[in-house]
């Protein structure tokens, strides 16, 4: 066995950090749902502490109840909720003119929802949609919804509502849905009762913006099993990368990409998926952000990251930057903080090759050792490389600890590291 898959073994394997159940139980608070056939969700909520801004309503105002319209009639004009709650992504589709305005109001349980803006482009389906209730539980109706393509079930597929909690009841959310199957450029998305005796609504779709797909064609050897890179494709809200594993047990979780353009900017990881298994062989799907601009060339490069111990730290804030050690890979430096209503947001910048994985794991602890509940994973300021978290119930700035995970050296795999050539099929 060579020197650095032992090395892997004692890493993969070694004792996991003292507050890794907090996170992992966290974590699993905040993630998408992914649904196949049987499903649950979960639940990821951005407060208007975390994200200054606000909802206006572009379309339909007339058409809505008189008790909605009242609802909403101190929220300020912003423009759109891709803008307001969507991703990095999201925003440049918006902003790139490719998103679609709607007005189709519905009533999904005791909600009343309206659908105000719909974009895809090929990857995955987007919805922004407002509704007014008294219910702290303004996610219940997305529990309780499936969909259909064209009238047929879309069986397998991921999905995620985060949303934001306005004045008055009001709510803003983005609700967006990603199948493993291919979709045609233009459908009817219809959102169904769970047993599919009800139908809510039915959306027009169509895909907007142009994208490229570039066949890879290659493989390679990974621990023993033959990994083959199929494609990269350029969309204008994502950037996907999708290759085959043989192998009986899943690489998510195990095997990363670092996918960086010829000026060694590095795109930021959104999400991961696993397609299908047929025999021995699994298809994956990686997804990132998307490139500003058309790279000539895309260089692709898999390793794995693990983490040995965890840094932790008073976070004794007094107006200087504090910077935490994150191992070899790099640190994480908290900028500024600021405390109101018992919400405690915390602005810092990641230095380091492992930016994505520095980014996600950072913590608080109160004087006892509990965990101040997370309110969104960090989200990137725009335009620039620093970070916004935000914590809950923290009823005093004294006494806090801080905790991120320290990082064993990266093993990245040179040898199976490709360059795709994005001016010309591979």
């Amino acid at each position: 066995m060579e020197k650095w898959e032992q090395q892997l073994k004692q890493q993969v394997n070694c004792q996991l950090p003292e507050n890794m159940d907090i996170i992992m139980t966290q974590t699993l608070n905040e993630l998408t749902t992914k649904h196949k056939h049987k499903r649950s969700r979960r639940r990821l909520f951005f407060t208007s502490t975390a994200i200054t801004a606000s909802l206006a309503f572009l379309v339909g105002m007339a058409s809505l109840s008189p008790a909605f319209a009242d609802a909403v009639k101190s929220i300020p004009i912003i423009g759109s909720v891709f803008e307001l709650l969507g991703d990095d992504g999201v925003k440049r589709g918006n902003q790139l003119g490719i998103s679609q305005k709607l007005n189709q109001q519905v009533r999904i349980g005791d909600l009343d929802v309206t659908f105000i803006e719909s974009l895809y482009d090929g990857s995955s389906i987007h919805l922004g949609w407002i509704a007014s209730t008294l219910n702290d539980n303004i996610f219940e109706f997305t529990s309780n919804i499936k969909f259909t393509v064209n009238g047929k079930p879309v069986w397998n597929y991921s999905s995620g509502a985060p949303a934001l909690n306005l004045e008055n009841g009001t709510y803003a959310g983005r609700l967006h849905i990603d199948p493993k199957e291919k979709l045609p450029d233009k459908f009817t998305l219809g959102i169904v009762s769970l047993d599919e005796t009800t139908t809510y609504v039915e959306i027009p779709i169509e895909r907007q913006g142009s994208y490229q797909t570039i066949p890879i064609a290659k493989s390679g050897m990974w621990k023993d099993y033959e990994m083959s890179y199929d494609a990269l494709a350029l969309y204008p809200t994502t950037t996907q990368l999708t290759f085959r594993l043989q192998d009986t047990y899943s690489a998510i979780g195990i095997l990363e990409f670092m996918v960086r353009d010829e000026h060694d900017h590095v795109l930021r990881t959104t999400g991961k998926q696993s397609m299908s298994m047929t025999g021995d062989i699994s298809e994956y799907k990686y997804l990132y952000e998307p490139f500003d601009s058309q790279p000539n060339h895309v260089t692709i490069t898999p390793y794995i990251s693990t983490v040995y111990t965890t840094a932790k730290l008073n976070l004794d804030w007094k107006g200087r930057p504090i910077t935490i050690l994150q191992g070899e890979v790099g640190s994480l430096i908290i900028l500024d903080q600021q405390w109101e209503n018992n919400q405690l947001t915390l602005t810092f910048e990641v230095t380091g090759e492992r930016i994505n994985e520095q980014v996600s794991d950072i913590w608080l602890y109160d004087r006892m050792g509990n965990p101040f509940p997370r309110v969104s994973p960090p989200i990137r300021i725009e335009g620039s490389d620093t970070y916004e978290v935000t914590f809950s119930n923290v009823n005093s700035t004294e006494s806090i600890q801080i905790a991120t995970p320290v990082f064993n050296p990266t093993k990245y795999f040179q040898d199976l590291e490709v360059t795709v050539d994005m001016k010309k099929p591979n």
